[in-house]
């Protein structure tokens, strides 16, 4: 298969794909910024191609294991050199086969699934001359209740399955996932333009039972003007913000949550190793914040930052961040507390279902997280936070 280099996100990954046949688009882009990923959590592609789901989700965030299942023998030897040659080569694994039968992907351990499926049913659509094109866009090998039946297998319990399907497929979606134990819990249509009808649908779904699918405002690609939309064009450019971004150790994950309530962006890894923290904080220009001497040592004799924010209370390691790195834009958005996702807004309509009656009669503006489905609003505990910060800032000032 003839193959060629591409250089991605303005060359920061290296992508070997097929010169000619199925080769990635938007749609995996697209894809990987919706799948949102927590450190160290595992991720498993059900049909992976050349491996480009597995380097985008490495490359905007922490995965502890990357794997991914191939049928096709030349596109699998692509995803192993592509996770190899960028850099994931130490937690990588790509398996060559079938997901059919039962037994061909690890059952029960995985964070998340992720999926870009075959478009077209098998009878539908124009049939490629390039057989792999062919079998990448068309279910003659691989359908979708082949997919979620593999995804329904592979899952943890309380892991995620994220997948894309043309729109016009999503009921045949929801039934593939409910013959399988799943059920939808997020939901996104994609646009390729404003006033353009929906033409895909990111689908977040999982084995708990759950209370209704959560529909996030939808994805338009384009502006009316023709240029792609703010959100696709960061993904695009794996624009990770100019802001200071921080990795915690397990030490402080209370000054975590702090920093999100404040739009910081601050991963957080609780069970993680000192190598794992030292890689990850380097590779992706994130503060290593820890309260461990030794590893911040080891931090800055490797090139990389490190704070340590010098005492044991939360709101003062605050200060001391703050006091060290500047306080985030006030125009930041509070983040997820548990993902250090950037909520979206949902209209009051899509979100009352989910919320108390009093909070839906007496609220206008919420937000709902992309990665968990979380709903949150306006209310008594982030104006409580405020007022401990100022006060705290103000007894710190009074004993200096």
């Amino acid at each position: 298969m003839p193959r060629e280099v591409t250089q991605f996100l303005r060359g920061r990954l290296r992508v070997i794909q097929p010169a000619r046949g199925y080769r990635f688009t938007i749609d995996s882009v697209v894809l990987a910024g919706f799948a949102w990923l927590l450190p160290g959590e595992s991720v498993l592609d059900l049909g992976a191609g050349s491996g480009i789901l597995l380097l985008l989700l490495g490359y905007f965030h922490h995965p502890g294991r990357l794997a991914g299942v191939e049928i096709q023998p030349e596109l699998a030897s692509m995803a192993k050199e592509n996770l190899c040659a960028n850099g994931w080569d130490d937690r990588a694994e790509i398996i060559e086969g079938d997901l059919r039968p039962e037994g061909s992907v690890p059952n029960g351990q995985f964070d998340l699934v992720i999926s870009n499926p075959p478009y077209f049913e098998a009878s539908r659509g124009m049939a490629c001359q390039d057989e792999g094109r062919n079998m990448a866009r068309h279910s003659s090998t691989c359908t979708l209740e082949d997919i979620c039946a593999a995804a329904s297998r592979a899952l943890k319990l309380g892991g995620r399955f994220c997948f894309i399907v043309p729109a016009a497929r999503l009921g045949e979606a929801s039934r593939a996932l409910a013959g399988n134990g799943l059920a939808p819990r997020i939901l996104r249509m994609v646009h390729s333009a404003p006033r353009s009808a929906p033409y895909l649908a990111l689908v977040q779904a999982r084995h708990s039972p759950v209370q209704g699918c959560m529909e996030l405002p939808p994805l338009f690609l384009r502006n009316e003007d023709g240029a792609y939309a703010p959100e696709v064009e960061a993904l695009l450019e794996g624009n990770l913000g100019s802001a200071p971004r921080f990795l915690a150790d397990s030490m402080l994950g209370k000054l975590c949550r702090y920093l999100r309530l404040l739009g910081a962006d601050c991963d957080y890894a609780r069970a993680a190793e000192d190598e794992w923290l030292l890689a990850e904080a380097s590779r992706g220009g994130r503060i290593l914040l820890t309260r461990d001497c030794q590893l911040i040592k080891r931090a800055e004799r490797h090139g990389g930052q490190a704070f340590d924010p010098g005492c044991d209370e939360a709101a003062l390691q605050l200060r001391e961040v703050i006091r060290r790195f500047g306080a985030p834009d006030e125009k930041c958005r509070p983040r997820c507390i548990r993902c250090n996702a950037v909520p979206l807004d949902v209209a009051p309509s899509v979100a009352r279902p989910f919320v108390p009656r009093y909070t839906g009669l007496t609220h206008e503006s919420f937000h709902v997280c992309p990665c968990c489905g979380k709903l949150t609003w306006e209310g008594s505990h982030l104006e409580r936070f405020k007022l401990m910060l100022t006060a705290g800032q103000r007894r710190a000032a009074a004993a200096h």
